[in-house]
């Protein structure tokens, strides 16, 4: 069981897909805490999760401040909001470290500016979600984030990059708290916020599908997109009985909302009154502030508080909304038209999605008056194509992936990253130790797929955020911290892993390293000369965006059936294509300086390709396997089958082990 940290900021409909995140979580046996303002205690008991106070009240008073929904304030408001929740979303965090230890892992929006410091100060991995596609701003497709993006969508595409290069503007409403809260920790303060912690390097997390926004070759990686949540509640909050009553008591209605986190919609619920009474339609209006509304209402207008979209808007004949992307997935999810009433953030943008899928039409909220919405409503209401659009989106949704793929690749975002069950006891009756499989310079723990998930306890970290750290033995301690390597470990490490290994091995007490395609001498790897230089002069930059791009076509160009060797080619590349550049030129600076692992304790396996051109064929390996350099994906069954061996001996058979395979 691993500790898990929720840590959502905004409104409700922000908190209620990490809800639904805790719920999936929690099925999965995991210990799940919500932290996050007061507002939202009871909903995260409700839901059998944990509960933190940020002790802020910032995000009340976000969406007490009318700016937040103006068009024209360009997101400013929730990024001076976030900066200034920081610093108690941190305390709150270190709170719970001192009392439980430190967690295995995080989730939160791009916006919780705290989480992103945690994951800085104590190495606890991070998991951008994203709940919308506006926070993948593409070069390939620019969202609607405001007039800039219908400029940029006119340029050519290298232009659209050199762009979206730049400092974002936002930056600075926000930075000066930032920053002033990383020093009051101790760690470095982005120069950017959009350009250095918009997506956090251990994973990003998009819940929307593919259809309702098409990735794009510039998404970051590691990334895993899904559906949307639909977390409405409604186990804990039905539908009332009185609505139940109205909805029974004539024909279906159009209901109206603008949102749980609008505060200030006096004149869209005026329009709303107005709509109805023009249109000689039944209504119902949702909104947790009932002061918005009209007084004196008809009876033929429905007010409440909340309703869990699952259950009302299947008896409902539309939707009239502000565009929030948890409320438009409801209405997709229920095959009805919707109008959007575009208000400000990702609204526009996803107004836009909704058109564009013929599933509803979009205003915005400037243009929302009975004139100018009566026209767009009865349309809504009448025009059977956006209706049989609509149906279509419904039938789309109801195709739902397996939720238990969703979970198994946030656990692998953990560090360790990847946890499998213990396996059966070694000899002798004891556990298997946990066994660690480091990857290469320029790789990530797509080199250890397939036959590698059967090593038992095995867990598979990715390359933590390089923070400048100068020497292999640097490196290795901020490694080793990172994830949590303890004594009696197994390290299986690659190429340049195979140095980090060895050097952890000098300051833990290792059961075993077992080197793949690697040395514990460091004039053997023979590429680091070469290597220094190339990328010194090579445009790496420009080599990752040409490869990010073509992954997938190079592999189409090429055909089917993909040789194993091919497989690892392109394998690479596409590690490569993702890879943290510092990192990648100064190590190879670094492994020169490196005076390499001598003889003593730890148990050094070796396994090697006879092919190898960049590390040197060792006189006397444990396992020689006829391959090249990447024999760990090429000849994975080979190395997974000795190392089994291995641990299964506890290492005292190791060489009959290998005498047997050869």
């Amino acid at each position: 069981m691993s500790h898990i940290l929720l840590l959502p900021f905004g409104t409700g409909g922000a908190v209620y897909p990490f809800i639904w995140l805790g719920r999936l979580l929690r099925r999965r046996g995991h210990r799940v805490t919500l932290v996050t303002a007061d507002l939202y205690e009871q909903t995260a008991l409700n839901a059998g999760l944990e509960f933190r106070s940020t002790r802020s009240d910032e995000p009340e008073q976000m969406l007490a401040d009318p700016e937040l929904w103006s068009a024209g304030d360009g997101g400013r408001t929730p990024y001076v909001h976030a900066a200034r929740a920081a610093e108690g979303i941190v305390n709150a965090v270190g709170e719970m470290i001192e009392g439980d230890g430190l967690p295995d892992l995080m989730l939160a929006p791009t916006f919780n500016f705290g989480a992103r410091i945690v994951r800085e100060k104590w190495r606890v991995p991070l998991v951008s979600v994203h709940l919308y596609p506006m926070m993948f701003v593409s070069a390939h497709a620019i969202p609607l984030f405001g007039p800039l993006a219908l400029r940029l969508r006119a340029m050519p595409l290298w232009r659209r990059r050199v762009i979206l290069k730049f400092r974002n503007p936002l930056d600075r409403h926000a930075l000066p708290a930032v920053r002033s809260s990383c020093a009051a920790h101790g760690i470095r303060a982005p120069f950017s916020l959009w350009g250095q912690w918009w997506h956090s390097p251990d994973g990003v997390l998009a819940l929307f599908p593919p259809w309702f926004a098409e990735e794009q070759p510039d998404w970051p990686q590691p990334r895993l997109q899904w559906d949307f949540p639909l977390e409405d509640m409604a186990a804990e909050q039905p539908l009332a009985p009185l609505l139940r009553d109205f909805l029974d008591a004539g024909d279906a209605p159009v209901a109206f909302t603008a949102g749980t986190g609008q505060l200030h919609a006096a004149a869209f619920f005026e329009t709303a009154a107005e709509l109805a009474r023009q249109c000689g339609c039944r209504a119902i209006f949702i909104t947790r502030k009932p002061e918005q509304l009209p007084r004196n209402l008809p009876d033929t207008i429905f007010a409440t508080s909340y309703a869990p979209f699952g259950e009302l808007l299947p008896q409902v004949r539309m939707l009239v909304h502000h565009g929030g992307v948890g409320t438009l997935s409801q209405c997709l999810a229920a095959g009805i038209p919707q109008l959007v009433v575009a208000m400000a953030l990702d609204q526009p943008d996803n107004a836009e999605r909704i058109e564009r899928l013929g599933a509803g039409l979009a205003t915005r909220l400037d243009e929302f008056t009975a004139q100018r919405a009566l026209p767009l409503l009865r349309r809504c209401l009448d025009d059977g194509t956006i209706r049989s659009n609509a149906e279509a989106c419904a039938q789309r949704m109801r195709a739902r992936a397996d939720t238990d793929a969703l979970i198994g690749w946030i656990e692998s975002r953990r560090v360790p990253g990847r946890c499998r069950p213990p396996g059966s006891p070694v000899a002798g009756g004891a556990s298997p130790p946990p066994v660690y499989l480091v990857p290469g310079l320029g790789a990530d723990s797509r080199s250890f797929r397939g036959p590698w998930d059967e090593i038992a306890g095995s867990v598979c970290p990715e390359w933590p955020e390089y923070h400048g750290e100068a020497s292999i033995a640097a490196v290795a301690r901020f490694v080793a911290d990172a994830w949590h390597i303890p004594d009696g470990a197994v390290l299986v490490a690659t190429s340049f892993g195979g140095a980090i290994a060895c050097e952890i091995a000098k300051f833990r007490a290792l059961r075993a390293v077992v080197l793949i395609a690697s040395s514990t001498v460091p004039a053997d790897f023979v590429a680091v000369r070469r290597m220094r230089v190339l990328t010194r002069i090579l445009p790496l930059s420009w080599l990752q965006r040409q490869l990010r791009e073509r992954e997938g076509l190079r592999r189409k160009r090429w055909g089917e059936p993909m040789t194993p060797y091919k497989c690892a080619a392109f394998d690479s590349l596409d590690m490569f294509g993702v890879c943290q550049l510092s990192f990648y030129r100064d190590m190879f600076d670094a492994l020169s300086r490196w005076d390499g692992l001598p003889e003593g304790n730890t148990r050094v396996l070796r396994i090697h390709g006879r092919q190898d051109g960049m590390v040197r064929i060792p006189d006397a390996a444990d396992l020689l396997l006829d391959g090249e350099h990447l024999i760990a994906l090429t000849h994975a069954r080979e190395c997974v089958d000795f190392i089994k061996a291995a641990i299964d001996t506890d290492f005292a058979t190791s060489k009959a082990a290998s005498a047997s395979m050869r």
